[in-house]
């Protein structure tokens, strides 16, 4: 039960960090425009008006599952630790005579 719940967990977080990679690219390039405006100044077709929204929106989106890659980063570290606590706690010590 333990090892299907970590399977699970590892998958998802696997998961997460693709999105959060690709959320993360996004915000780093609509951020740098934000700071450095003369970028949008030399290319007609960056608004900042639209890097702000973008900025804005994604930012939400971004910390989400940003949360949940360390929930199951926190999960991945310390099921172990649990299952081998559990473990040692099943072992009935040998009867002293």
């Amino acid at each position: 039960m333990m090892s299907n719940i970590y399977q699970l967990a590892k998958q998802f977080h696997r998961f997460v960090l693709f999105i959060t990679v690709f959320l993360g690219i996004i915000m780093m390039g609509t951020g740098i425009v934000l700071k450095y405006s003369f970028i949008a100044t030399r290319f007609q077709l960056l608004d900042l008006g639209l890097m702000r929204y973008l900025h804005n929106t994604f930012s939400l989106f971004f910390s989400i599952a940003l949360s949940f890659m360390i929930l199951t980063g926190l999960l991945l570290y310390f099921l172990p630790v649990l299952i081998r606590r559990k473990a040692v706690s099943s072992q009935v010590p040998p009867e002293q005579k």
